[in-house]
Protein backbone atom coordinates (compact mmCIF):
# COMPACT_ATOMS: atom_id res chain seq x y z
CA UNK A 1 0.00 0.00 0.00
CA UNK A 2 1.37 3.28 -0.61
CA UNK A 3 -1.13 5.74 -0.60
CA UNK A 4 -4.99 6.30 0.93
CA UNK A 5 -7.00 8.66 -0.75
CA UNK A 6 -9.64 10.07 1.86
CA UNK A 7 -12.46 12.45 0.37
CA UNK A 8 -12.91 15.08 2.97
CA UNK A 9 -11.44 18.49 2.04
CA UNK A 10 -8.20 18.98 4.18
CA UNK A 11 -9.24 20.31 7.72
CA UNK A 12 -11.86 18.50 8.43
CA UNK A 13 -10.77 15.00 10.05
CA UNK A 14 -10.56 15.56 14.00
CA UNK A 15 -7.24 13.82 14.94
CA UNK A 16 -7.88 11.68 17.67
CA UNK A 17 -4.78 12.42 20.23
CA UNK A 18 -1.63 14.79 19.61
CA UNK A 19 1.63 14.09 21.22
CA UNK A 20 5.25 13.54 20.57
CA UNK A 21 5.48 10.24 19.23
CA UNK A 22 8.04 7.66 20.92
CA UNK A 23 8.60 4.05 20.35
CA UNK A 24 6.67 3.05 23.97
CA UNK A 25 3.90 4.88 22.83
CA UNK A 26 4.18 2.23 19.50
CA UNK A 27 4.38 -0.36 21.56
CA UNK A 28 1.05 0.33 23.89
CA UNK A 29 -1.92 -2.31 24.01
CA UNK A 30 -5.33 -0.96 22.52
CA UNK A 31 -8.23 -2.09 22.84
CA UNK A 32 -9.77 -1.10 19.39
CA UNK A 33 -7.46 0.63 16.59
CA UNK A 34 -6.57 4.55 17.38
CA UNK A 35 -4.30 6.94 15.55
CA UNK A 36 -1.92 9.23 17.43
CA UNK A 37 -0.43 12.14 15.91
CA UNK A 38 2.98 13.21 16.53
CA UNK A 39 3.19 16.71 17.41
CA UNK A 40 6.96 17.08 16.92
CA UNK A 41 6.12 16.28 12.89
CA UNK A 42 2.55 17.54 12.00
CA UNK A 43 0.76 15.41 9.76
CA UNK A 44 3.09 12.12 10.67
CA UNK A 45 1.05 9.98 12.83
CA UNK A 46 0.70 6.08 14.00
CA UNK A 47 -1.83 3.71 13.84
CA UNK A 48 -2.21 1.13 16.18
CA UNK A 49 -4.67 -1.83 16.05
CA UNK A 50 -5.74 -4.42 19.06
CA UNK A 51 -3.23 -7.31 17.32
CA UNK A 52 -0.43 -5.53 17.97
CA UNK A 53 0.80 -3.64 14.96
CA UNK A 54 1.65 -0.18 14.92
CA UNK A 55 2.11 1.73 11.48
CA UNK A 56 3.16 4.63 10.26
CA UNK A 57 1.72 7.11 7.95
CA UNK A 58 1.66 10.57 7.03
CA UNK A 59 -1.45 12.56 6.29
CA UNK A 60 -0.98 15.60 3.72
CA UNK A 61 -3.02 17.91 1.22
CA UNK A 62 -2.88 17.14 -2.29
CA UNK A 63 -2.80 20.68 -4.16
CA UNK A 64 -3.84 19.37 -7.39
CA UNK A 65 -7.64 18.17 -5.49
CA UNK A 66 -7.25 19.86 -1.86
CA UNK A 67 -8.24 16.59 -0.58
CA UNK A 68 -5.81 14.45 1.83
CA UNK A 69 -3.93 11.97 1.63
CA UNK A 70 -2.24 9.38 3.92
CA UNK A 71 1.30 7.57 2.82
CA UNK A 72 1.67 4.75 4.04
CA UNK A 73 5.23 4.59 5.22
CA UNK A 74 6.13 1.02 7.00
CA UNK A 75 5.57 -1.04 10.45
CA UNK A 76 6.79 -0.07 13.67
CA UNK A 77 9.79 -2.03 14.28
CA UNK A 78 12.34 -1.12 17.53
CA UNK A 79 15.07 -2.40 15.78
CA UNK A 80 14.83 -1.51 11.93
CA UNK A 81 12.06 1.10 11.34
CA UNK A 82 11.49 2.98 15.03
CA UNK A 83 9.92 6.45 15.26
CA UNK A 84 12.73 8.62 14.49
CA UNK A 85 13.12 6.86 11.03
CA UNK A 86 9.73 7.02 10.16
CA UNK A 87 9.68 10.74 11.32
CA UNK A 88 13.02 11.67 9.27
CA UNK A 89 11.25 10.02 6.05
CA UNK A 90 8.59 12.20 6.97
CA UNK A 91 10.30 15.42 6.59
CA UNK A 92 12.09 14.33 3.41
CA UNK A 93 8.83 14.32 2.40
CA UNK A 94 7.61 17.85 3.55
CA UNK A 95 10.71 18.93 1.50
CA UNK A 96 9.58 17.51 -1.44
CA UNK A 97 6.65 19.02 -1.52
CA UNK A 98 7.91 22.26 -0.29
CA UNK A 99 9.66 22.64 -3.90
CA UNK A 100 6.95 22.03 -5.47
CA UNK A 101 7.19 18.43 -6.17
CA UNK A 102 3.60 16.66 -7.19
CA UNK A 103 4.49 13.65 -4.76
CA UNK A 104 1.29 12.00 -5.65
CA UNK A 105 1.83 11.85 -9.32
CA UNK A 106 5.38 10.97 -8.02
CA UNK A 107 4.27 7.64 -5.55
CA UNK A 108 2.17 6.62 -8.55
CA UNK A 109 5.42 6.22 -10.72
CA UNK A 110 7.09 4.60 -8.04
CA UNK A 111 4.73 1.96 -7.43
CA UNK A 112 4.01 0.99 -11.17
CA UNK A 113 7.49 1.12 -11.47
CA UNK A 114 8.01 -1.52 -8.73
CA UNK A 115 5.08 -3.52 -9.74
CA UNK A 116 6.90 -3.83 -13.42
CA UNK A 117 10.41 -4.89 -11.34
CA UNK A 118 8.37 -7.54 -9.84
CA UNK A 119 8.69 -9.71 -12.38
CA UNK A 120 10.52 -13.00 -11.85
CA UNK A 121 12.82 -14.49 -14.38
CA UNK A 122 10.80 -17.41 -15.43
CA UNK A 123 7.99 -14.94 -16.23
CA UNK A 124 10.31 -12.36 -18.36
CA UNK A 125 11.16 -15.89 -20.28
CA UNK A 126 7.92 -16.69 -21.44
CA UNK A 127 7.06 -12.94 -22.36
CA UNK A 128 9.88 -13.07 -23.71
CA UNK A 129 9.28 -16.06 -25.94
CA UNK A 130 5.96 -14.92 -26.66
CA UNK A 131 7.20 -11.51 -28.02
CA UNK A 132 9.48 -13.85 -30.26
CA UNK A 133 7.18 -16.28 -31.51
CA UNK A 134 4.84 -13.84 -32.78
CA UNK A 135 3.90 -13.34 -36.23
CA UNK A 136 4.60 -10.04 -37.76
CA UNK A 137 4.90 -9.41 -41.86
CA UNK A 138 8.57 -9.87 -43.08
CA UNK A 139 10.41 -8.11 -45.90
CA UNK A 140 8.67 -10.90 -48.57
CA UNK A 141 5.17 -10.11 -47.39
CA UNK A 142 4.69 -13.38 -45.46
CA UNK A 143 3.57 -13.58 -41.98
CA UNK A 144 6.35 -15.11 -39.90
CA UNK A 145 7.93 -15.37 -35.88
CA UNK A 146 8.92 -12.13 -35.29
CA UNK A 147 12.37 -14.11 -34.62
CA UNK A 148 12.00 -16.87 -36.88
CA UNK A 149 14.59 -19.08 -34.92
CA UNK A 150 12.72 -18.14 -31.29
CA UNK A 151 12.66 -22.38 -30.63
CA UNK A 152 16.04 -22.47 -29.96
CA UNK A 153 16.48 -19.70 -27.80
CA UNK A 154 13.12 -20.38 -26.25
CA UNK A 155 14.79 -23.69 -25.24
CA UNK A 156 18.17 -22.37 -23.89
CA UNK A 157 16.25 -19.44 -22.08
CA UNK A 158 14.31 -22.73 -20.00
CA UNK A 159 16.56 -25.11 -19.68
CA UNK A 160 19.59 -23.10 -18.31
CA UNK A 161 18.57 -19.70 -17.05
CA UNK A 162 14.84 -20.29 -16.05
CA UNK A 163 16.12 -23.68 -14.38
CA UNK A 164 18.61 -22.02 -12.14
CA UNK A 165 17.37 -18.78 -11.30
CA UNK A 166 13.45 -18.95 -12.43
CA UNK A 167 12.00 -17.98 -8.49
CA UNK A 168 14.85 -14.96 -8.48
CA UNK A 169 13.13 -11.50 -9.32
CA UNK A 170 14.43 -10.19 -12.81
CA UNK A 171 15.78 -6.80 -11.35
CA UNK A 172 18.11 -8.83 -8.45
CA UNK A 173 19.81 -10.86 -10.96
CA UNK A 174 23.53 -10.14 -11.04
CA UNK A 175 26.82 -10.21 -13.48
CA UNK A 176 27.94 -13.34 -11.38
CA UNK A 177 24.60 -15.24 -11.46
CA UNK A 178 25.10 -15.49 -14.94
CA UNK A 179 28.48 -16.14 -14.66
CA UNK A 180 28.24 -19.04 -12.06
CA UNK A 181 26.08 -20.51 -14.49
CA UNK A 182 28.07 -20.99 -17.22
CA UNK A 183 30.60 -22.32 -15.75
CA UNK A 184 27.88 -24.92 -14.53
CA UNK A 185 27.29 -25.04 -17.92
CA UNK A 186 30.67 -26.00 -19.08
CA UNK A 187 31.64 -28.16 -16.28
CA UNK A 188 28.29 -30.61 -16.98
CA UNK A 189 26.11 -29.53 -14.14
CA UNK A 190 23.10 -29.39 -16.67
CA UNK A 191 24.38 -32.92 -18.92
CA UNK A 192 27.68 -33.18 -20.98
CA UNK A 193 29.56 -30.42 -20.66
CA UNK A 194 29.20 -27.75 -22.96
CA UNK A 195 31.13 -24.67 -24.05
CA UNK A 196 28.79 -23.94 -26.97
CA UNK A 197 25.54 -24.61 -24.49
CA UNK A 198 26.90 -22.02 -22.25
CA UNK A 199 27.97 -19.39 -25.39
CA UNK A 200 24.58 -19.78 -26.37
CA UNK A 201 22.77 -19.28 -22.75
CA UNK A 202 24.97 -16.09 -22.63
CA UNK A 203 23.72 -14.75 -26.06
CA UNK A 204 20.01 -15.67 -25.43
CA UNK A 205 20.49 -14.23 -21.86
CA UNK A 206 21.58 -10.92 -22.82
CA UNK A 207 19.58 -10.78 -25.92
CA UNK A 208 16.67 -11.03 -22.87
CA UNK A 209 17.90 -8.67 -20.23
CA UNK A 210 18.67 -5.93 -22.84
CA UNK A 211 14.81 -6.26 -23.93
CA UNK A 212 13.83 -5.87 -20.42
CA UNK A 213 15.74 -2.78 -19.68
CA UNK A 214 14.00 -0.96 -22.78
CA UNK A 215 11.88 2.21 -22.28
CA UNK A 216 8.49 1.27 -21.93
CA UNK A 217 9.30 -2.19 -19.90
CA UNK A 218 11.65 -1.33 -17.66
CA UNK A 219 11.58 -4.78 -15.52
CA UNK A 220 15.38 -4.06 -15.02
CA UNK A 221 17.37 -1.15 -15.28
CA UNK A 222 20.11 -2.43 -16.87
CA UNK A 223 21.49 -6.05 -18.35
CA UNK A 224 23.28 -8.10 -16.07
CA UNK A 225 25.32 -9.78 -18.73
CA UNK A 226 28.17 -7.47 -18.69
CA UNK A 227 31.78 -8.01 -17.45
CA UNK A 228 31.48 -11.94 -18.02
CA UNK A 229 35.02 -13.84 -17.86
CA UNK A 230 35.51 -14.87 -21.72
CA UNK A 231 34.72 -18.79 -22.36
CA UNK A 232 37.83 -20.84 -23.62
CA UNK A 233 37.66 -20.56 -27.85
CA UNK A 234 35.53 -23.81 -29.27
CA UNK A 235 37.95 -26.33 -31.13
CA UNK A 236 36.16 -27.53 -34.80
CA UNK A 237 35.84 -31.48 -34.55
CA UNK A 238 37.57 -33.40 -36.73
CA UNK A 239 35.31 -35.88 -38.84
CA UNK A 240 37.37 -39.00 -40.21
CA UNK A 241 35.71 -40.91 -43.30
CA UNK A 242 36.24 -44.25 -43.63
CA UNK A 243 38.00 -45.54 -46.11
CA UNK A 244 36.86 -48.10 -49.27
CA UNK A 245 38.85 -50.97 -50.69
CA UNK A 246 40.19 -48.40 -53.37
CA UNK A 247 42.11 -46.69 -50.19
CA UNK A 248 40.04 -43.53 -51.06
CA UNK A 249 37.42 -42.04 -48.70
CA UNK A 250 33.43 -42.58 -49.23
CA UNK A 251 33.52 -39.44 -50.72
CA UNK A 252 36.56 -39.20 -53.15
CA UNK A 253 35.69 -42.78 -54.17
CA UNK A 254 31.89 -41.18 -54.95
CA UNK A 255 33.17 -38.85 -57.00
CA UNK A 256 35.81 -40.84 -59.11
CA UNK A 257 32.80 -43.14 -59.73
CA UNK A 258 30.52 -40.01 -61.14
CA UNK A 259 34.17 -39.06 -63.38
CA UNK A 260 34.16 -42.48 -65.00
CA UNK A 261 30.66 -42.36 -65.95
CA UNK A 262 30.71 -39.46 -67.28
CA UNK A 263 28.11 -37.86 -64.93
CA UNK A 264 30.19 -35.00 -62.90
CA UNK A 265 29.07 -31.56 -63.23
CA UNK A 266 25.78 -32.94 -64.10
CA UNK A 267 23.45 -32.61 -60.81
CA UNK A 268 26.71 -32.86 -58.80
CA UNK A 269 27.21 -30.64 -55.75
Amino acid sequence: MDTITTTEPAGKRARKGSVVLTDRLCEKRVAKRVKIYDRKCPGFYVSIIPAGVATFFFKFTDRATGKQRSKWLGVYNPETFAVEQARTEVYALKTRIGNGENIVESLRQQKAHRAKQGKTVDEIIEERIEWMKTPVKKPDGEMRPRLESWESTASHLRRFLGARLGTKLACEVTKHDIATLSNDIVAGKFGVPSISNARHMRKAASALFRWCAEAGRDYVSASPCINLPPLDAEHPRTRVLPRTRSGFSGTASMMTNCWRHGIAGRGWR
